[in-house]
């Protein structure tokens, strides 16, 4: 809530307000702001400001108490601390739900109260629409075209669906957000539907599922001919799996805090996709050792994490509690994982590949600039090549793209979603194994293991990962592929997203 009285009113009128029906006020439009003052001169100086980026949703209604009034109705949700367990220093955000109704009835029919009220539920809402700042492409083509919504109903210990009938829904129904839900029906069923649908027909996708619904769709638009058109579809998620690191990182890079309780946490992604600006996000292209060409929006796991990820799949019923199940007996029972890793270093004077300036004809392929043949040998000799060679054995390898890995894993705080290299991580297995792995994952909820000399971190954009051991996980964005050779390149802002420009200096609303 800010106050500028700088601002140019596009509208103003006597309301009541409808906890208060017997006194005036009067209210004003400006294209950021809605301030509310008493009509009376004498308390003109009690003027509060509902900020436009804080409104989500506006809907006329009748009065049921009086035959010709009209309600404008303002939806809102912002966030407060609260005090945990009634102690005065220890915090918490919360997210809380507004509503602010205003009555009006200045003429003496219905017909034209509503009139009155529809011009303003129209300029609040395209005063809403403005301050997205979407890109020209979609407000020129597809302001009023649907979102395409998968709910993977397995999703979350099953959860996902209840997740969205329950919390969901009602956000986008006040805010008049345009959407269609498919049901997946199958493992693959949203990436074979997005292979073939019109591109002109929709303004989004929106998963509402955990991570893998989010890297199945992006690999379902890249396969596409049209694959540059198809990346210009802004992509959403509400938080029903038991990563939800895509979702999270969205959140963090917007500087809002990000939700607790499973309730607000989905809550707080709906009306982010509601209300959403369309932020850019890096992408990789990764090749496999069976042949496969993925594009990955996360991260490549080797080592300890992998097998956590992997393993922890058969206690999927704990939810997010699964990892820290898996990763207790990991670091008890820890593994070491011979191999070199190869890579070439991020500089901060690398050139930036604009994709979207790659020929319409261009088919992926044409991504590569560092990467050689799978089956090629790299050459590392520093006179000659930009590549090096980091050596085994190693405890942890992890290369992301992304600040956090789940909700709950800050991997690398230094990230964001759109930076242009990716951030290799490791631990050697040549130190007290079991010591650093638990050092490691006590301070990994924050970001703060790179504090430890034995958590070693480089910025690169290219990599080639080569295990020796015939055995063991290798994860993409938590999904399981061929255990063998592996390497990737950053593609840098390639993607977009449903987010929001960070904004540090918004205050919570009282009303």
């Amino acid at each position: 809530m800010t106050e500028d009285t700088s601002l140019s009113t596009e509208l103003e009128d006597l309301f009541f307000l409808h906890a208060n029906s017997t006194k005036q006020y009067l209210i004003k439009l400006s294209p950021t702001a809605i301030s509310i003052a008493p009509y009376d001169a004498q308390q003109r100086n009690q003027t509060r400001f509902i900020a436009i980026d804080d409104v989500y949703g506006c809907l006329c209604m009748k009065s049921r108490k009086n035959a010709i009034q009209c309600h404008l109705t303002l939806y809102l949700y912002t966030t407060r601390k609260t005090r945990v367990c009634s102690t005065p220093i220890t915090k918490q955000e919360k997210l809380r739900r507004l509503r602010q109704v205003l009555t009006y009835g200045k003429f003496n029919d219905f017909e034209s109260n509503l009139n009155e009220m529809t011009k303003w539920h129209d300029c609040i809402t395209n005063a809403i629409y403005l301050r997205r700042n979407l890109p020209r492409d979609i407000v020129m083509t597809k302001r009023d075209k649907r979102v395409l919504v998968f709910v993977n109903p397995a999703s979350g210990a099953g959860k996902a669906y209840r997740l969205v009938m329950e919390h969901v829904i009602g956000v986008w129904s006040e805010s008049e957000f345009n959407h269609h839900i498919v049901i997946t029906e199958y493992a693959g069923h949203a990436r074979d539907y997005v292979k073939t649908i019109q591109l002109a027909d929709w303004s989004g996708i929106i998963l509402a599922s955990g991570d893998g619904l989010v890297f199945e769709v992006i690999n379902g638009l890249m396969s596409r001919s049209d694959w540059q058109e198809a990346l210009q579809l802004p992509i959403g998620h509400i938080p029903g799996g038991s990563g939800n690191a895509f979702i999270t990182n969205i959140i963090r890079y917007s500087k809002q805090p990000i939700m607790s309780a499973t309730k607000n946490f989905v809550v707080q992604a709906a009306v982010l996709a509601a209300t959403h600006q369309v932020i850019p996000f890096d992408l990789s292209v990764i090749h496999t050792c069976d042949g496969q060409r993925l594009f990955s929006f996360l991260c490549v796991e080797w080592g300890i994490i992998a097998d956590v990820d992997c393993d922890s799949e058969k206690y999927r019923f704990l939810g997010e509690t699964r990892f820290t199940v898996e990763a207790i007996k990991r670091i008890l029972h820890p593994r070491v994982y011979h191999g070199y890793i190869d890579y070439i270093p991020y500089e901060d004077a690398d050139t930036i590949v604009d994709f979207h300036q790659i020929s319409t004809h261009a088919t992926t392929t044409d991504f590569h600039r560092d990467l050689l043949p799978l089956d090629e040998v790299i050459p590392t000799d520093s006179t000659t090549t930009k590549w090096r060679r980091i050596n085994g054995p190693f405890a942890h390898v992890l290369i992301t793209s992304k600040a956090l890995i789940s909700k709950d894993v800050v991997a690398s705080a230094v990230s964001t979603l759109s930076d242009g290299y990716l951030t290799l991580q490791f631990i050697r297995s040549d130190g007290p194994t079991r010591k650093n792995l638990a050092k490691t994952f006590t301070r990994i909820s924050d970001g703060s293991h790179f504090d430890y000399n034995f958590v070693e971190w480089m910025r690169i954009r290219a990599f080639r990962l080569v295990p020796n051991d015939t055995n063991g996980n290798l994860m993409v964005d938590g999904e399981k592929v061929a255990y063998g050779p592996i390497q990737g390149e950053i593609l840098p802002g390639i993607g977009r997203c449903m987010g929001k420009l960070p904004n540090i200096n918004r205050t919570s609303i009282d009303i």
